[in-house]
């Protein structure tokens, strides 16, 4: 835990189709310009982040943060329109789909990795500004992830342990409500853990629940034979 690298992507869109704003009373509605339904742009990232690293006397070493990139490429325009001249070089998404050459499965697992990608529904998020072009787009997703607080990056990992251990205690479920710690304040007088533990009975707990859900092979083929005997 203490040890490990997230790595997700993530796409952007610009003007996307419904925003919310929190206006101050005399704050005009920001201006939103509509674009067609059947093409938007967008671009995919991935980032990488870890959790903070501290010296002894709690310097920070490194904020976590190990990078976050675009899947962009640039090309020559090969046509001169109303918005650039033949030849610009213009900077296009890369088409989301999933890898499967030998390439990358090998990387996968070269030097003792065993990397598999799980996949989850898209989702989008609302950026708070307005790019036009997808060069700005890429522009402020940098901003943003220079932005990111390492404190509340620090704060995220004791979260994510207290998050797992709730989901053991409710036996794989997620009917609980987020754990509440006070980090800000233990982490001001001294007492923040750097790690939680998580009790014996719990696990064994985990565990004996997880044996009442799968049945061995050997059992479940003694489980048919029987079902055969009885139909005969």
């Amino acid at each position: 835990m203490q040890q490990v690298i997230h790595i997700d992507e993530k796409w952007f869109y610009m003007n996307p189709e419904t925003r919310q704003f929190y206006l101050l009373p005399k704050e005009e509605n920001p201006y939103m310009c509509q674009q067609s339904k059947r093409y938007k742009i967008k671009a995919m990232f991935m980032a990488m982040i870890g959790k903070p690293l501290y010296d002894l006397i709690g310097n920070m070493l490194h904020d976590g943060k190990y990078g976050i990139f675009p899947f962009t490429y640039q090309q020559m325009a090969k046509k001169k329109s109303k918005n650039r001249d033949v030849g610009t070089l213009e900077t296009k998404a890369v088409p989301h789909q999933i890898p499967r050459d030998e390439e990358f499965k090998a990387a996968c697992t070269a030097h003792g990795f065993n990397i598999q990608l799980i996949f989850q529904p898209a989702q989008s998020q609302d950026l708070n500004s307005f790019p036009t072009k997808i060069e700005e787009l890429i522009e402020k997703v940098y901003e943003a992830y220079e932005w990111f607080d390492p404190i509340l990056n620090k704060y995220t990992w004791i979260t994510l342990q207290s998050v797992m251990k709730m989901i053991l205690e409710k036996e794989g479920g997620n009917n609980f409500n987020p754990p509440h710690m006070g980090k800000r304040k233990l982490d001001s007088l001294g007492q923040l853990p750097e790690f939680l533990e998580v009790e014996r009975e719990l696990i064994q707990q985990a565990v004996e629940h997880l044996n009442t859900l799968f049945i061995p092979i050997h059992q479940q083929h003694e489980e048919y034979l029987d079902t055969e005997v009885d139909a005969d």
